[in-house]
């Protein structure tokens, strides 16, 4: 019996509509990093590459460490358990269909206000960190909504972020001298510029 071959121009078609099925991108929400140290590691490791995160957080260190001791306890306080309750609800729910452009405003905002140096009470301060919290928290536990031990990594994240803000605010209540507190408004103006560039990649 004679074995019949496909004609090679069929068999070229082939060979390229696998290639442009396997070229197809997917929706990619989130960079887990896996650091084979367990859950909690792997969180802590996720918040520390996610310079869009780390920058918010530093920048409400900042502004509440200029507004004096009451400003930097509350935000200390809030922002962590703000990002375990609703890093809950991203674990729960899922992602969220959010533009690019909308991940720009912790920036624009925390950045903007750190900058100018605007003096607000604690409350201010508190309900600044409540919003940060909910929104960077949601994305946090969003992201291991499909994963096993998403609670464990959220925890990691949410115990790295209180380090971060607390190490912040209490090195601007320190500063003595008024041209570190100038340097501090500089780490907000950058943050806000880094705000900008995201906003203008997201409208694009």
């Amino acid at each position: 019996m004679t074995k019949v071959r496909a004609p090679r121009k069929s068999r070229i078609r082939a060979d390229w509509a696998s290639i442009g099925i396997a070229a197809i991108p997917v929706d990619a929400r989130a960079h887990l990093v896996n650091t084979g140290l367990g859950p909690i590691y792997d969180g802590v490791a996720h918040f520390a590459v996610s310079p869009e995160a780390i920058l918010p957080v530093v920048a409400l260190g900042v502004l509440a460490g200029l507004g004096g001791l009451a400003n930097a306890r509350i935000a200390v306080l809030i922002l962590p358990v703000a990002w375990i309750a609703f890093g809950l609800a991203g674990i729960l729910f899922g992602p969220l269909a959010i533009n690019p452009a909308f991940e720009s405003l912790p920036l624009l905002i925390l950045g903007g206000l750190a900058a100018a140096d605007i003096r607000m009470p604690a409350l201010a301060t508190g309900s600044l960190a409540l919003l940060l919290g909910a929104f960077e928290g949601y994305n946090f536990g969003a992201a291991y909504s499909a994963a096993r031990d998403g609670f464990p990594a959220l925890a990691g994240s949410a115990g790295l972020v209180f380090v971060l803000i607390a190490v912040v605010s209490a090195a601007v209540l320190k500063a003595k001298w008024a041209w570190m507190r100038i340097a501090m408004r500089v780490v907000g103006s950058w943050t806000a510029a880094s705000g900008i560039l995201l906003l203008g990649w997201g409208l694009r």
